[in-house]
């Protein structure tokens, strides 16, 4: 019987590392937004629709790192036990993913358009809760209480706006590293 390590788990050290960027990711995002809105320093100095890309960008390189981070850690773990090629459930779930991310991100932009720029962080938990949740079935893992907690976190931050960030690394940062602890310590 083949361990079940498909190319995209976060589960062990991938969870663990992917959990500590993510706090380093939102902490960023955070003390940028409020450097900007606080006007004390000269970042706040920058134009909103640069600010608006900063971020964004920022965003993408967080996306593209964290799909490296993942898919090269499994790439190890995957060649140590002698498993070669992307099976179907890895595939089943980078299409959850980014069907989830396309529609986060088509979301996300009219949420700006529209201003409501105080709920693009509830909806990436909830998108991404919805997300995990659909992908327990390819697992072999807890997805289904990662996504909860997601769920859980992003209608929190939607009735307690003042610790959305804390939530959103609470959620990305915290549950990640559990996950990964639960499956190191469950391997060994």
């Amino acid at each position: 019987m083949k361990p079940k390590i498909h190319n995209l788990s976060l589960q062990g050290i991938t969870g663990i590392l992917f959990g500590f960027f993510a706090i380093g990711y939102i902490f960023l995002i955070h003390s940028l937004i409020s450097q900007y809105t606080s006007a004390s320093t000269g970042i706040s100095l920058l134009p909103i629709s640069f600010f608006e890309v900063l971020i964004s960008v920022i965003t993408l390189v967080f996306i593209l790192i964290s799909y490296l981070i993942i898919v090269l850690v499994n790439k190890y773990r995957r060649k140590k036990v002698n498993l070669k090629r992307w099976e179907i459930n890895a595939k089943r779930i980078i299409g959850i993913y980014l069907i989830h991310l396309f529609i986060g991100s088509v979301l996300l932009y009219f949420l700006i358009k529209l201003g409501l720029i105080k709920f693009i962080i509830p909806f990436s938990l909830i998108l991404y809760g919805i997300a995990s949740i659909i992908a327990n079935k390819y697992t072999s893992g807890i997805s289904f209480f990662l996504g909860v907690s997601f769920l859980i976190s992003g209608i929190l931050a939607i009735f307690y706006p003042n610790i959305m960030f804390y939530l959103w690394g609470f959620s990305f940062g915290f549950c990640h590293i559990i996950y990964g602890i639960h499956y190191y310590i469950k391997k060994k």
